[in-house]
């Protein structure tokens, strides 16, 4: 009978050093190199976390200003409510003109439906140059959010130191 192979000592050696180095090989790739990887992907996590927190924290302390803000252009955002919002700005309007002395013509046109409705309405003023600035001025002092979408002044030849302004406004309004 054969007797089995026995390794010199210096070979049992190698073979310990051997299987040693597999064995660390292994227990890093499969155990030490995922729990890195997870570690790292936490960390970035984290930062990600850290950087979304203090950008909250920056708009958490601009609260008060937009609050402020808000408060004081709230009455140019008209809520449309179950009315027309069409009669108030015109009665707006005539009376703007019964203050300013001036001639007023209106044109509305009819509301554009939307998230935010547009009313456009065309004006035709007539008055001297000082009661039409003044108008204008009261226009755009208005506690809504109107718009000039085209302003044309002439003068009008058969009336000294007399203009024409041709207007047309729009006046939005959130639904």
């Amino acid at each position: 009978m054969k007797r089995p192979l026995a390794f010199r000592p210096r070979e049992r050696r190698l073979a310990f050093i051997a299987a040693m180095a597999l064995l660390s090989w292994a227990v890093v790739s499969w155990i030490v190199q995922p729990l890195w990887d997870r570690v790292r992907e936490l960390h970035l996590q984290v930062e990600t976390q850290l950087e979304k927190l203090e950008a909250v924290n920056r708009l958490l302390a601009q609260e008060p200003g937009v609050l402020r803000r808000h408060q004081a252009l709230a009455g140019h955002l008209q809520m449309e409510g179950g009315g027309q919002p069409e009669g108030s700005l015109l009665d707006d309007l005539e009376t703007l003109s019964r203050q300013s002395s001036l001639k007023l013509n209106l044109k509305p046109h009819p509301v554009k439906p939307g998230q935010v409705s547009r009313l456009d309405v065309e004006l035709d003023v007539e008055g001297s140059q000082e009661k039409l600035l003044a108008f204008l001025d009261a226009l755009l002092g208005l506690p809504r959010l109107v718009a000039i979408e085209r302003l044309r002044i002439s003068s009008i030849p058969t009336k000294e130191q007399q203009l024409r302004a041709n207007l047309l406004i729009q006046q939005l309004s959130l639904r």
